[in-house]
């Protein structure tokens, strides 16, 4: 980094820290805590990712009353930036905090109007906003950008798969979170699944068109979206499985399965590059793809 980037980014958290004391006057400590912790998640200074310490305090806020205030910010941030680097960290706070949400409503979870998701997705519309971001400041940012730029879409698809599905594409490796998973997907109608499906592998298809990974130097922000990524995408491979088996056990011949298992092949190669990270999950899933297309 610069040494002019750096005092810019230096001018510009002092200049934020200033604006939470004035605006934070008359406000509660616990607002002001929580603005703190965002913008020191957020700094401009500073080319890791969001410090584990401040994104644990803003995801403990997730199923409390200032859920909701806290996405908010950070929403409120992401769209008024320029700064790309800023920008990257808050669209990883919020795909962390989506993830902190816990329990599920059902499948008319959507409607509630108390899922922090509906704040950034609902019915369709995102709120993921990004700004004219300064792009030409370091080659840092001209390397990071389109990744923002596509990790933005990601999680507008990652949403748009929640909102479907009725709960995040968040499974566990635990035993009963597959049973109850298995036990939810039975009771759907054989339509509803097949609509599922498609969405889950619209993620497949996204991850797939991912930029490319830099080898020049270690970009720790990069590789915390990927990192996040690969989680959603060993999530993604279990829920798609568990509805492929209910299906499979549904349907004698399930010809409407075709196109989908063609857009997943079409996906493989592209995400070869995480199979060494769960060998048996992935050759297991790759099989039962196989064997449902010669059917």
């Amino acid at each position: 980094m610069g040494k002019l980037t750096t005092l810019n980014g230096i001018l510009k958290d002092e200049a934020s820290q200033m604006k939470l004391n004035v605006v934070h006057l008359c406000s509660s400590v616990n607002a002001k805590t929580i603005d703190l912790a965002l913008l020191k998640a957020t700094s401009h200074t500073s080319h890791n990712p969001p410090s584990d310490k401040y994104v644990t305090f803003l995801q403990s806020t997730v199923d409390t009353c200032y859920g909701p205030e806290t996405v908010a910010a950070i929403l409120h941030r992401l769209r008024l930036t320029t700064d790309v680097c800023v920008a990257a960290k808050c669209l990883i706070l919020l795909h962390k905090m989506i993830k902190a949400e816990s329990g599920y409503n059902g499948e008319d979870s959507l409607r509630d109007s108390n899922s922090h998701r509906t704040l950034i997705y609902n019915q369709g519309g995102s709120n993921l906003k990004l700004n004219d971001l300064n792009v030409n400041s370091s080659r840092f940012t001209r390397e990071l950008t389109p990744w923002v730029q596509w990790y933005k879409q990601y999680l507008d698809c990652y949403l748009s798969i929640s909102e479907v599905l009725g709960v995040t594409p968040n499974i566990k490796d635990k035993t009963e979170d597959k049973r109850l998973e298995t036990q939810r997907v039975s009771s759907y109608t054989t339509d509803c699944i097949f609509k599922q499906i498609d969405f889950l592998v619209d993620l497949f298809e996204h991850i797939s068109d991912r930029p490319k990974t830099p080898t020049s130097k270690l970009n720790k922000i990069i590789i915390e979206m990927i990192e996040l990524m690969v989680q959603d995408y060993f999530s993604v491979i279990k829920l798609i499985r568990i509805r492929f088996e209910e299906l499979n056990e549904r349907v004698a011949k399930p010809y409407e399965l075709v196109p989908v298992l063609e857009r997943l092949s079409n996906c493989k190669e592209g995400l070869n590059e995480f199979s060494w990270r769960s060998k048996y999950l992935i050759e297991d899933f790759w099989c039962l793809v196989s064997k449902l297309k010669d059917m």
